[in-house]
């Protein structure tokens, strides 16, 4: 197995037409392109001004930034980063991950989409898993996702159907629609200011709202509202709750955090996770060379020669790197899964806030205090009424209580 290289001399296209396992595609500034560790079984055509690839296995590709790509199929995972032209794809088996990349078209994904850093417009018809999607510098379009959207920081409109729950972050302009349907609850966050025509419905007939000065709730199945001056139409639709809520902080376990400060929490806790499952792939990568290298006078003497240990170490080192692609897929999912918790404590942590806002303390012990003090009409009442034997000293002794707010012990 060595690495093959493709100078760019009139080559303006790549097209991936099939990779049987995972796909690591990787922009870089050298103008050819490098596939790494090409085998026997691997197809590379040059046709024109193109290079068609198929791999039967797992294809590691390293492309200069401006060339254009086009990913026909991936049965496996796909991985792709660095890449300055727009991106087709296709299909992807498994999970996608894009992350620096422009303007990006997918078809379907079979897992879920880890989407980062987007340098323009991202468009997908289908992802059967989850949609999570952090700074776009453009707009999003998702026809049809399976599981659960997280979409943060978009430049800008949004249009995304989930069969699952959403945590949505708008920051509306003028010359954008917002559309958001999920199958269960609902969570989105936007600045207070917001300017915009806002119309929800709740399939569970819950919608909160705490943005500026506005504080509702809403026990109905649709809300229209104008936010401040009114604008860009946002229509919102839950299957389960809507709870929406203002950007500018949130309260976790008791302590007022800047929404920054939660996802650089958040992304250290990823990149930290990372690094371990890759410090300790490495270690185990040289264990395993240093094992091999002992073994190598006695690989020898039972027929395993020089150029097979080789071809041992190559694959030892192959998987070592596959695997740490596979730990950095996961640890931007556990990222995910924090980001989803943080965002389910905030929801409660505000529907405190508000509920506490309702009950006013001063009002309540100015009305007890009011409780307590009897007229001294009321008391020349009872105690005619004394005199008169109307009633008797024991119940003179009870209205004189009650009147009080006391309760006879």
């Amino acid at each position: 197995m060595e690495n093959h290289n493709i100078p760019m001399e009139g080559i303006s296209k790549l097209d991936v037409v099939s990779v049987g396992g995972d796909l690591y595609l990787t922009g870089w500034n050298r103008d050819e392109i490098r596939i790494k560790d090409l085998s026997d079984e691997d197809l590379v055509k040059t046709k024109k001004n193109k290079v068609e690839i198929s791999f039967p296995g797992d294809g590691i590709i390293h492309v200069p930034h401006h060339l254009e790509i086009n990913i026909i199929s991936v049965g496996g995972d796909s991985v792709i980063k660095g890449v300055g032209s727009d991106l087709a794809i296709k299909s992807i088996g498994n999970d996608l991950l894009l992350n620096d990349v422009n303007s990006t078209s997918v078809g379907s994904v079979g897992g879920d989409v880890i989407s980062k850093n987007i340098h323009g417009d991202l468009r997908i018809k289908n992802i059967g898993g989850d949609g999570l999607v952090d700074n776009i510098q453009g707009q999003i379009g998702f026809q049809q996702v399976g599981g659960d959207i997280q979409i943060e920081k978009v430049s800008g409109g949004i249009e995304a159907k989930a069969g699952g729950d959403g945590t949505i972050d708008i920051h509306p302009v003028p010359w954008q629609a917002y559309q958001v349907s999920v199958g269960g609850d609902l969570s989105i966050s936007m600045p207070s200011d917001t300017n915009a025509d806002l119309t929800i419905q709740s399939g569970e007939n819950d919608v909160t709202i705490i943005l500026g000065e506005l504080d509702l709730k809403i026990q109905e199945n649709k809300l229209d509202q104008q936010l401040g001056e009114g604008g860009p139409a946002i229509l919102l639709s839950a299957g389960g709750k809507v709870f929406l809520s203002s950007d500018d902080f949130t309260v976790f376990t008791g302590l007022k955090m800047n929404a920054e400060e939660l996802g650089s929490m958040t992304v250290d806790f990823s990149t930290h996770t990372a690094e371990q499952i890759k410090t300790s792939l490495g270690h185990l990568e040289e264990d395993l060379k240093e094992s091999l290298s002992g073994l190598s006078e006695s690989l020898e003497s039972i027929g395993i020669s020089e150029e097979n240990l080789k071809k041992i170490g190559f694959q030892i080192e192959e998987s070592s790197r596959m695997a740490a692609h596979k730990a950095e897929l996961a640890a931007v999912k556990a990222q995910a899964k924090v980001e989803k918790k943080i965002a389910q404590a905030r929801r409660k942590a505000l529907k405190v806030k508000a509920k506490t806002k309702e009950f006013n303390l001063d009002k309540f012990l100015n009305a007890e205090a009011d409780k307590k003090i009897v007229s001294e009409d009321e008391r020349i009442l009872i105690l005619k009424m004394l005199q008169e034997k109307k009633i008797s000293l024991d119940e003179a002794d009870d209205l004189l209580m009650a009147l009080e707010g006391n309760k006879k012990q």
